[in-house]
């Protein structure tokens, strides 16, 4: 007899989920409890309808949607074309306050435009950078490494409610195929492991009580079934998620 030839396998290991459970965790202490009225942003006109006739129109409309969702719509913000910064190292663009006008701070986010073809991928790049803002202002410090502070910021972002997808987006275009048909500008460059975000939207969806039949119809087809799985792990913990749901609201979103 071979023991542990049935044995089930985990969907990933312990370590991963419970780091994933303690960026949520690290969230509500920082950010509030997940209110009624964030939702699970798709990639629909539902949730981005408008269009308008310039790149930087149709960037800016994005990003406006996307501070809507995360709860700083408030916040003063510009989208710069990242292309305008390239060539002059003294001109480096970073995620950093600007001047921006008459002594008007505003919050300068870096957008590709070969993405407008690809609007997943802008979506999770603006809802990242916007999650790194507000963790810089969390008031208690990081529960992880410092060299895993951008892959936080990635939970951070499922738990604003862009889960479903930073997990589309999770794993960047390599080249393969027609190489002149695509430019790797079209995708984003993830931290986190597609399963890993794809655990993290289970959290998610728990939590809001989120049926499958809501995420799977968005979620691209090679997680689908992880993410049932990773349904029913999540909703197994009940230590874990009691202690998820005991947060009161707070929140950190006075603006940049």
């Amino acid at each position: 007899m071979v023991f542990g030839l049935f044995r089930k396998q985990p969907l990933l290991e312990d370590e991963a989920i419970e780091w994933l459970f303690e960026a949520f965790a690290w969230s509500a202490r920082n950010f509030g409890a997940l209110p009624e009225e964030r939702v699970l942003v798709t990639p629909t006109n539902r949730h981005f309808p408008g269009r308008e006739e310039s790149p930087e129109g149709m960037a800016t409309l994005i990003l406006e949607r996307v501070k809507g969702y995360a709860g700083v719509s408030h916040w003063p913000t510009r989208a710069v074309d990242q292309r305008c910064y390239q060539g002059d190292p003294r001109a480096e663009p970073s995620i950093d306050e600007v001047l921006a006008g008459e002594g008007e701070l505003a919050l300068t986010l870096f957008y590709e435009p070969q993405q407008l073809a690809n609007p997943q991928a802008m979506i999770a790049n603006y809802a990242h950078a916007i999650a790194h803002h507000m963790g810089t202002q969390a008031p208690e410090p990081p529960f992880c490494e410092a060299d895993q502070w951008l892959h936080l910021m990635e939970a951070v972002a499922v738990y604003l409610g862009f889960g479903l997808i930073m997990a589309n987006t999770a794993h960047p275009y390599r080249g393969g195929g027609c190489g002149s048909c695509r430019s790797p500008a079209m995708d984003r460059s993830g931290f986190l492991a597609e399963t890993e975000v794809s655990y993290a939207l289970a959290i998610f969806c728990v939590l809001k009580a989120i049926p499958a039949a809501e995420v799977t119809p968005h979620l691209k087809g090679s997680l689908r079934p992880f993410f049932k799985k990773a349904l029913k792990d999540v909703a197994g913990r009940e230590a874990a998620l009691a202690s998820l749901k005991a947060y009161s609201p707070k929140g950190v979103t006075s603006g940049p």
